[in-house]
């Protein structure tokens, strides 16, 4: 369990026991020994407070507030453990129409194949409907008969179904409210929203669902569409439940019996006033008809699914418009004039670069959308005036979005961010073929075949679709097809021969098949390459003759990762990175040093601050001399760090601490910069004692400038030896 979460009633965390696991470790030992021996007394320890989160900002009602559950922590350890022996076998035990809480199912796996079958569907003259169910208090109504069914007929053993049964039976709660407790009472129904197991014995509870409409469909003629020989299609996330259906009458009084006995069984009762149907291809006539079956409500697309627009074309300005009310509502919270750059940077990173992470998975976000993140995004590093303006911006945006490593401040590039989280669906149909995604995208493009070919991006499809099919160029190039049977791979287009792709060579004496595979090609192309060969025709020439197959299927790896699997940080390091050299100052990030510090750091190897000669550039000053020496030349950061007799006089004083050389002067502020660190060793110590010079120097600058102070050298040093002892001792 992690270390941060709240603890029950008991007052007990799991820090606690991790800190002083030798003291606890007989007493949690004999716990979990009772436990299996069926000899522990849960009715003192299963207790838990419940606390009312508002599902909304105007929550009024008690429907208004989800309850979860604060529970004591011996009860949740046994939970937990009990969870942990359950979530490897949920892949195998679930249905893949379920996303949620399992091990390689994401929730927007869910979304996009509900959209690919929207667009499909309205696509087609079938006469079809969507329906959006709401189970009333899912979580909390769950029955306890039902559910000890379910874990006997999916054959779990009769000890664990003890265990789950003891947890259940032996739940006491009390509410909180404004942090008074009501008297406690006993759980008759329902999995605790807080407990770690919870959501896994509603996923095996809610997964009936599907096995029952799957039944369903065995005895039913009607069918979704041509490309879907079924009469449902069931999508869920948790409770979030979608239904695809055929709209003929026979079809839909069979779904509502089904939900009806479903209900009655599992205590999952549809509630019929927030679930609603969204027609396809139906006549008014037709509408009324599955309105009057169901009794559920009309809605249209747009809805709202999962958090996202649920649409039938690519989103419009009022669709994405939530993305930016999220970071003008995070922006109005922060008081940005007490945040120091690095700060602001760090905010900027951490939390108004993610907002937009969940769009980016499932959008490709418009040109417009992008440079509204930004625009706030600058306004909030640079920070604002007080006439609203945004300061003087001390770096290209395009530096600041540049990783560190290439010289930039790290934040996050939207543009190469959404191309990676997109990539990632094209590398699922390959990787995973099995998943819903896959499965779903195989039934409505065609099979596939070979990594980004043709013959599977040949045909277009909904706007998502398109979009995917305009990055297969850079799939390809990051994909390497590794040869087994040979059956798997595009001759002509994947990666199997290592560079260069054999594709621009189709225009060789070969006959071009696009759809040829490897293993057909590989005994008849050798005899048809011409004598003597031309370059083109040596290349596959000699290819072919190093080529091998063996009995196991192809297998593809993504390049940009050492263990060949794709993520979404490695894709974008790599196009983040592309045709960029490493920064000298990269490993500078890392000193000991607070982030502010290595903020003004990074400025002024950069040459980027403001100083008298970097504001006569912007036209904002004429250029006045040093104000820390005598020597009347103009104020830049070269002579300011460097050459000034004021900060010499006070390395001077520094240096001797450790026998350090004198400062570096050289013929510009980064080969100064580099070249006074590396003099001063290896030592991080000494590095610093180097950086807070550089930083108080600029203190004392900046108060002879704006409050007219006096300088001393003195009091420099002091301030130096001062915070870097304390850096040194706690960093």
């Amino acid at each position: 369990m992690t270390d941060n979460k709240a603890s029950g009633p008991d007052g007990l965390r799991n820090e606690l026991f991790k800190k002083h696991w030798p003291v606890f470790k007989l007493d949690i030992m004999n716990v979990f020994h009772q436990l299996f021996t069926g000899n522990l007394c849960m009715h003192d320890l299963n207790y838990a407070h419940i606390i009312l989160l508002p599902k909304s900002d105007h929550a009024q009602g008690v429907s208004d507030f989800r309850p979860i559950s604060i529970i004591n922590y011996i009860p949740k350890l046994i939970s937990k453990v009990l969870a942990l022996r359950l979530k490897p076998l949920l892949p195998a035990l679930i249905a893949p129409c379920q996303t949620g809480f399992i091990r390689g199912r994401m929730i927007a796996e869910n979304f996009i194949v509900a959209r690919e079958l929207v667009s499909h569907l309205n696509s087609t003259s079938a006469p079809s409907v969507l329906l959006k169910i709401d189970f009333s208090k899912a979580f909390d109504t769950v029955d306890w008969s039902f559910l000890n069914t379910v874990l006997h007929q999916r054959n779990f053993p009769v000890k664990f179904i003890e265990w789950i049964n003891l947890l259940l039976s032996t739940s006491v709660s009390s509410v909180l409210v404004n942090g008074c407790k009501t008297p406690p009472f006993k759980h008759k129904r329902g999995v605790r929203q807080g407990d770690p197991i919870s959501p896994f014995l509603f996923l095996l509870a809610a997964d009936v669902l599907a096995r029952m409409l799957e039944g369903a469909s065995n005895a039913l003629s009607s069918t979704l569409s041509s490309r879907f020989l079924v009469p449902f299609f069931l999508l869920q996330y948790a409770d979030d439940t979608l239904i695809f259906a055929s709209a003929d009458g026979k079809t839909l009084r069979a779904l509502c019996l089904v939900l009806h006995l479903f209900g009655s069984a599992s205590g999952l009762q549809v509630n019929l006033n927030k679930s609603s149907f969204i027609p396809f291809n139906l006549s008014p006539s037709q509408i009324n008809m599955v309105s009057s079956i169901l009794g559920f409500q009309r809605s249209d697309l747009p809805v709202n699914y999962l958090g996202l627009p649920l649409t039938l074309h690519r989103p419009d300005r009022a669709s994405f418009q939530p993305i930016l009310d999220k970071i003008n509502q995070r922006l109005s919270g922060w008081k940005t004039r007490l945040l120091s750059r690095a700060a602001r940077l760090a905010l900027a990173s951490s939390v108004l670069s993610a907002l937009p992470s969940y769009f980016m998975s499932v959008f490709k976000l418009p040109v417009w959308l992008i440079n509204a993140i930004d625009k706030a995004r600058r306004r909030f590093v640079w920070g604002t005036n007080s006439q609203g303006t945004t300061r003087i911006p001390l770096l290209s945006w395009d530096k600041v979005c540049l990783p560190r490593s290439a010289g930039g401040l790290g934040l996050s590039n939207l543009h190469i961010h959404n191309l990676a989280f997109l990539l990632r669906w094209i590398w699922r149909l390959y990787d995973t073929p099995e998943s819903l995604w896959g499965s779903v995208a195989s039934i409505l493009y065609s099979p596939l075949h070979g990594i980004a070919s043709p013959v599977t991006w040949n045909s277009a499809g909904s706007f998502f679709w398109n979009d995917l099919r305009s990055l297969r160029f850079y799939f390809q190039i990051s994909v390497i097809s590794h040869v087994g049977n040979g059956t798997d791979i595009s001759f002509w287009y994947d990666n199997w021969g290592g560079e260069p792709l054999l594709f621009f060579l189709k225009n060789s004496a070969l006959p071009f098949r696009p759809k040829i595979t490897l293993r057909q090609a590989w005994p008849i192309l050798r005899q048809l390459l011409p004598q003597p060969l031309n370059f083109k025709e040596n290349c596959i020439s000699s290819v072919l003759q190093s080529l091998t197959f063996n009995a196991h299927p192809d297998t593809c790896s993504w390049r940009w990762s050492n263990s060949g699997l794709f993520s979404v940080s490695s894709a974008y390091n790599f196009f983040a990175l592309a045709g960029k050299t490493r920064s000298p100052f990269f490993g500078y990030w890392k000193l000991k040093v607070t982030p502010s510090i290595k903020f003004f750091l990074y400025l002024l190897y950069n040459n980027r601050l403001l100083t008298q000669e970097q504001l006569r550039r912007r036209n904002i000053s004429s250029g006045d001399p040093c104000s820390l020496c005598n020597d009347h030349v103009l104020e830049d950061s070269l002579h300011l760090f460097f050459h000034c007799s004021f900060i010499q006089s006070v390395w001077a004083s520094v240096r001797h601490t450790f026998n350090a050389p004198n400062l570096v002067a050289s013929h510009s502020v980064q080969a100064s910069f580099l070249s006074s660190f590396q003099a001063i060793g290896t030592d991080d110590n000494r590095k610093v004692w180097l950086a807070f010079t550089f930083w108080e120097t600029w203190i004392e600058r900046n108060n002879a400038v704006f409050h007219q102070a006096p300088c001393s050298s003195r009091a420099v040093v002091a301030r130096i030896s001062h915070q870097a002892l304390n850096c040194i001792r706690w960093l």
